[in-house]
């Protein structure tokens, strides 16, 4: 059964890091979001914007840390991949609400 085999070993591997950098990019652009819509109501925003940057990149860092660690690059290059992907889908999503008259993200 060399094909069991190969999708609990490797290509398992491989999906888990895919689905970190999709996790790891949404969590990104998610408290992103949440940060500039508090912006208008906050009492300091620039403390706000630095302290949600900070956080941010430090998840980001563990999370890519961590795949660097006990990972090879091609595990790498997935979570990479993943981490991109859902920027890329909010743009295009961006350009056609554009492209229909209406306004973008």
């Amino acid at each position: 059964m060399i094909g069991s085999d190969l999708f609990t070993g490797p290509l398992l591997g491989y999906l888990a890091s895919l689905g970190l950098g999709l996790a790891l990019g949404m969590f990104f652009l998610w408290s992103l979001w949440l940060t500039v819509r508090s912006l208008p109501t906050s009492r300091r925003p620039a403390l706000l914007m630095l302290g949600s940057l900070t956080f941010r990149f430090a998840v980001v860092i563990a999370g890519f840390y961590l795949v660097a660690r006990y990972g090879d690059w091609q595990h790498l290059l997935l979570t990479t991949a993943g981490f991109v992907l859902p920027r890329l889908l909010i743009r295009r999503q961006g350009m056609e609400i554009d492209n229909r008259g209406g306004t973008g993200p």
